[in-house]
C-alpha cells in the first residue's frame, strides 16, 4: 500500500488544492481502485488519451462520468490548475509545462492515492521531445533520466539548502513498454532522457528571443550528451518524475515520442506532429490493456 513519508502531514485535514480535491469518502470511492496514473503536458492531449482510453478498455464502467451521461468528468477541472479524468482503473492528469509544475501534482496525487488505499500502482508520463541522433518519429522509453547539468539526479533546493536525490526509472514498467511498442510495430528504442528547465537555453537551443552560447557550444554540448552519457532526447520533466517516484516508493517510467533530431536542428516545424503524439499513447493504452485484462 502506498504511504506518505511526511511525518509532519496531518491527512485527515488535508486539502489538495490544485487538483480541487479533499480527503473525502466519495474521493476514496472514485479513487480506490486506480492502478496506472497516465500523465502529460497538455490538458488536451490528456483529454485525448482519456478518450481514447476508455474506447481502447470497452468502456469501463468503474470510470467516472458527468452526471446523467457516458461522457468522462474532468474531476479537477474547477481548481484550473490541471485536468484529471478516471477511466476504469487508471487516471488520465495533465502535469503542465517543466518540473515544477509536475512536481506540485505528483505531491497531490501521491496524497490523494495513499489516502483511498491504493496498491502496486504505475506512474507513466506520456509526452513529446527532441531527440538526439535519432529519426523523427522514433518513440524513447527512459532508462535514465539526467539533468541539465548531465548528472543522473534532481536537485531539490528547500529551506535555503541544495539536496540531490537520485532519479531512475522503473526497469521492468520500461522493458513492458518497449515490448507492447514493438508488438504494436512502432519505432520505438530505450535509452536515457535529459531534463531541461526550459525549452530554449536551458535545451542549448539557438532560437529563442536571447541566447547566451555560440553554436559551437550548443553543439559541444549535445554530443557530450549524447555520446559520453547516451542520451536520447531532452525534455522538461523526466528529471523530477525519476526522482519524486523513487523517493516514494512507486514505479515511474517516461515514454516520449521525439519530434526532430536537434543533431540536425532546432525548429519544431514538421506536420505529423499530431500523428506522432499518437504513438507513446498507444503503446501505453497496449500496456493497460494487456496487464487488465
Amino acid at each position: 500500500m502506498m504511504k506518505v513519508q511526511n511525518p509532519y502531514l496531518e491527512q485527515s485535514g488535508d486539502y489538495w488544492y490544485h487538483l480541487g480535491l479533499a480527503p473525502t469518502a466519495q474521493v476514496k470511492a472514485i479513487f480506490h481502485d486506480v492502478k496506472f496514473v497516465c500523465l502529460g503536458g497538455k490538458s488536451k492531449r490528456m483529454e485525448n488519451f482519456a478518450k481514447y482510453l476508455y474506447q481502447a478498455l470497452d468502456e469501463p464502467q468503474n470510470s467516472f462520468f458527468e452526471n446523467g451521461s457516458k461522457r468522462l468528468f474532468n474531476i479537477s477541472g474547477s481548481a484550473g490548475r490541471y485536468c484529471m479524468y478516471k477511466v476504469g482503473n487508471c487516471i488520465s492528469a495533465s502535469h503542465g509545462m517543466g518540473m515544477p509544475s509536475f512536481q506540485i501534482l505528483l505531491h497531490e496525487l501521491f496524497k490523494l492515492l495513499t489516502f483511498a488505499g491504493c496498491e502496486d500502482v504505475a506512474f507513466i508520463r506520456i509526452g513529446t521531445s527532441g531527440g538526439l541522433g535519432l529519426e523523427p518519429g522514433t518513440t524513447v522509453v527512459t532508462n535514465q533520466p539526467y539533468s541539465s547539468m548531465l548528472k543522473p539526479y534532481f536537485t531539490q533546493v528547500a529551506c535555503g539548502s541544495e539536496v540531490k536525490y537520485e532519479s531512475t526509472c522503473d526497469e521492468q514498467l520500461t522493458s513492458q513498454l518497449l515490448a507492447c511498442g514493438k508488438k504494436l510495430g512502432t519505432k520505438i528504442t530505450t535509452g536515457n532522457t535529459m531534463s531541461c528547465d526550459d525549452f530554449y537555453e536551458g535545451q542549448g537551443r539557438l532560437d529563442g528571443a536571447l541566447c547566451s552560447f555560440t553554436p559551437t557550444a550548443k553543439m559541444d554540448f549535445l554530443e557530450r550528451a549524447h555520446k559520453d552519457h547516451g542520451i536520447l532526447n531532452i525534455e522538461m520533466e523526466s528529471n523530477v518524475f525519476g526522482a519524486m517516484c523513487k523517493r516514494f516508493g512507486v514505479r515511474g517510467t517516461t515514454v516520449c515520442v521525439t519530434l526532430l533530431d536537434r543533431l540536425q536542428g532546432d525548429l519544431v516545424n514538421t506536420t505529423k506532429c499530431q500523428e506522432w503524439e499518437l504513438q507513446p499513447q498507444a503503446v501505453v493504452a497496449e500496456l493497460i490493456k494487456t496487464s487488465l485484462f
